[in-house]
């Protein structure tokens, strides 16, 4: 195999710092995307929903990262997961194991719109406050930035490539 593209996360400073602003940005989307859903984008921004925020956010992000993990050893039962913590950014890999394309675009995109839905269900049964599920979920989608550029490059590209996890990032490789 061949590498066809290789993403480091880790020391690939304009990359971070692109994904940075990019975060940012779809902060603001997602602002106005489950402003619409929750019918405002307004916080009730006190000491008691700070604490809820950070709380709800801690718990979201590690059941981001969970997901992860689970999706890793489903596609590849012999996959040895890896926790890390490296430039601010908590992580779930799984270093040397091999994808397909489908199989890491899943891995990619699920904990986004399985939390995203999870989310959405717990603010329409009344579980959620509004301002605390708009603040999750908009915080929630700025952190899978990364996973969306992740999904990007790996559904552009070629057919019948495989994808590795590194330590960090990935590499996108042909079969020749």
């Amino acid at each position: 195999m061949h590498i066809y593209k290789q993403i480091d996360f880790m020391n690939n400073r304009n990359l971070v710092y692109a994904l940075n602003v990019a975060a940012v940005i779809a902060f603001i989307i997602f602002l106005w995307l489950f402003g619409a859903i929750a019918g405002s984008v307004t916080f009730n921004f006190d000491k008691t929903y700070f604490i809820w925020l950070i709380v709800a956010l801690l718990v979201v992000f590690t059941v981001h990262e969970v997901i992860h993990g689970f999706l890793y050893k489903l596609f590849d039962h012999h996959a040895k997961i890896k926790i890390g913590f490296k430039n601010g950014i908590v992580y779930v890999n799984s270093p040397k194991s091999l994808y397909t394309k489908r199989q890491f675009a899943w891995i990619a995109a699920t904990p986004f719109v399985a939390l995203s839905l999870i989310l959405i269900a717990m603010y329409l049964i009344n579980w959620l406050p509004g301002d605390l599920f708009l603040g999750i979920a908009a915080l929630q989608g700025a952190g899978s930035v990364a996973d969306f550029y992740v999904l990007y490059r790996v559904i552009t590209a070629p057919k019948y490539y495989y994808v590795s996890d590194t330590e960090n990032g990935i590499n996108i490789y042909s079969q020749n």
